[in-house]
């Protein structure tokens, strides 16, 4: 690619994975467990590392034939044969041989002239300006070309499935493959429709630069949805695991007390203590009362906890749980499934 390569990306953020989520998990490095803290100091070291990378990958790019020329990828055809004549004159094998620099010259000459061909024939022009050099190198092969940019999305689409399994960073498996989405929308407006929604904002990257630029800051995008997931996660079911855990807690102790109220109240509780006859059913509860009993006068504080509606409890009758739904992230859900689909209809008819 011009702007970095697509393999070794997938190398460097797979390794910058296992730091940040050191320091997402460990009490190490936050020994007070404030997840907004791990979340920002993991969120700054991946900032700073990815504006340094794709900053050296943007100084270190392959000069198009625009830089060549010095114009803009919306110049007109005037400006180029301007720019042309310009750069001709600086890159020109006398002028360089008199610098010493014979070897070079004829090289870039000859560069240079290529990229005044391909950039003053309109329709090799538009094959470069969506595909670049490959572009020109497959012109009579467009279908190629296209399929070659869909290895991309395969590829970070199981990525982001793999990294986004985790119960603590679910949520960010919806907002990783909606910007997948938006990103694969672009990147079909601009290399079937022609159209560039970045123009105004990076007029000096030609359009396959900027496709090549956003596929650069998509990991980047990746990881920081991940943090944003851990950091709102919420453990509902661990949690009500222990609320539940401290209710019977409290049940037990309320059976103790009510147990040692009728042993004080019957002037045995000191003989009792001392020893308990055995009950005549092993299998008995100490406490005079059946588990089964127990469980029936058990009524958690709120009915949601054992699958009853409201009216149920009040009346005593309880019913079976209901079977947990699979797919689907409840009302949340479908009111981000609707605002991408409106503002996917926004971007494609203001393309259109």
């Amino acid at each position: 690619m011009v702007i970095g390569d697509e393999g070794r990306d997938i190398i460097f953020y797979l390794l910058l994975l296992v730091p940040l989520e050191f320091i997402m998990t460990s009490p190490r490095v936050v020994k007070d467990g404030n997840r907004r803290k791990a979340v920002a100091l993991s969120g700054g070291l991946l900032a700073i590392v990815a504006s340094v990378k794709i900053g050296w990958e943007l100084m270190n790019k392959e000069q198009s034939y625009y830089d060549m020329m010095d114009v803009l990828p919306s110049a007109s055809l005037q400006e180029i044969k301007k720019g042309y004549k310009t750069a001709s004159l600086r890159v020109h094998p006398d002028k360089l041989a008199a610098a010493g620099l014979e070897d070079e010259g004829d090289e870039a000459f000859l560069a240079l002239k290529a990229a005044y061909d391909v950039l003053y024939d309109s329709h090799l022009r538009d094959l470069y300006n969506k595909f670049g050099p490959p572009g020109i190198e497959n012109k009579n092969d467009t279908n190629g070309l296209l399929a070659g940019l869909g290895f991309f999305y395969i590829v970070w689409l199981a990525v982001a499935y793999l990294l986004t399994r985790r119960k603590s960073v679910a949520h960010a498996q919806t907002w990783s493959f909606t910007g997948l989405l938006a990103l694969g929308i672009f990147e079909y407006q601009a290399c079937i429709l022609s159209f560039d929604f970045l123009e105004e904002a990076l007029p000096h990257l030609a359009m396959f630069e900027k496709i090549a630029l956003l596929h650069r800051l998509y990991p980047v995008y990746l990881l920081g949805a991940r943090m944003v997931a851990y950091l709102i996660y919420e453990d509902v079911d661990t949690y009500n695991a222990i609320v539940l855990q401290r209710l019977h807690a409290k049940t037990d102790m309320l059976l103790l007390m009510i147990r040692d109220n009728y042993l004080a109240a019957s002037n045995r509780k000191q003989e009792l203590r001392t020893a308990l006859p055995p009950p005549a059913d092993p299998d008995a509860s100490p406490w005079g009362v059946s588990p089964e009993v127990l469980q029936q006068s058990f009524r958690p504080l709120h009915p949601a906890m054992a699958g009853q509606s409201a009216e149920a409890a009040r009346g005593g009758r309880g019913r079976q749980p209901p079977q947990q739904q699979k797919g689907g992230r409840g009302i949340s859900s479908l009111i981000w499934f609707f605002g991408v689909y409106f503002f996917f209809q926004w971007l494609v008819g203001r393309g259109s």
